[in-house]
């Protein structure tokens, strides 16, 4: 069980008009396991004064899941955009709290295209590619793709694992979701793994919110990890949700 939290929470999305299409934000998912309260991940996009932007990821478990798991993860990723291209220029990992600390720390130099790896025991450097991406970061960049993609697959080149990975996204079609901000439009993505592979993540990105995910689903050894929006910030709101549930949920603050 603590692996496959873990897991999922690492799963667990013109210069000002494109910025504009995702402006600075700040989200909230509840998590379940197999349909129980289980933890709850938190997303915020800012802009410092320099232009350079913050991604941030924290996640971490909650009630009876908090004493099995009680580690935090914190993912931050800052990047700016490059020709019109988003381009990470330092990423971090950081897992606290629980009995096994871990922090990582990715700098990437794009005049001789390497990318500085500190784990704190062996850093090394790892050779990239052009529109390399971070792990954290790509979820930027598939929300501005799908503004202007037209296809039904995505492919990313990450820096994941100390070696440069594909990520195949591919887009299956259109759905309704369901969220405690009401339902919403959202188009339904999967990663592609090989067949031999019995993971499975899914997507769910809402056109009407810059393609923010709403619903994120993982499946792994017969469990089902999800997070779903259920509070939102920075965005305008107002005409993306059908039937709202109450303004309390909505406008409640952390």
């Amino acid at each position: 069980m603590r692996t496959l939290f873990s897991v999922f929470l690492l799963l667990i999305a013109s210069e000002v008009s494109l910025a504009a299409d995702i402006p600075d934000f700040s989200a909230n998912y509840a998590v379940k396991l197999n349909g129980i309260q289980a933890g709850e991940l938190k997303r915020t996009l800012e802009t410092d004064q320099t232009g350079l932007r913050h991604f941030t990821s924290i996640s971490q478990a909650k009630g009876v899941f908090s004493f099995f798991k009680p580690d935090i993860i914190e993912e931050t990723s800052l990047w700016r955009l490059k020709d019109n291209v988003v381009q990470p220029q330092f990423y971090r990992y950081l897992r606290t709290g629980g009995k096994k600390e871990k922090r990582l720390e990715m700098k990437f130099n794009w005049l001789d295209m390497t990318a500085q790896i500190d784990d704190r025991e062996h850093p090394w450097q790892l050779d990239i590619e052009p529109n390399t991406l971070d792990k954290l970061v790509y979820q930027i960049s598939l929300m501005r793709d799908l503004i202007k993609h037209k296809g039904d697959q995505i492919t990313y080149r990450i820096a994941d694992g100390g070696k440069l990975k594909t990520y195949q996204i591919r887009i299956l079609g259109e759905e309704r979701i369901k969220t405690p901000m009401g339902e919403i439009d959202a188009v339904k993505l999967t990663r592609h793994r090989d067949k031999d592979n019995e993971r499975e993540t899914t997507l769910w990105c809402a056109p009407s919110l810059a393609y923010l995910p709403v619903k994120l689903e993982h499946i792994e050894d017969g469990t089902t990890f999800t997070a779903v929006l259920r509070r939102l910030k920075g965005m305008d709101y107002e005409q993306a949700f059908i039937h709202h549930n109450n303004t309390s949920t909505i406008d409640s603050h952390d």
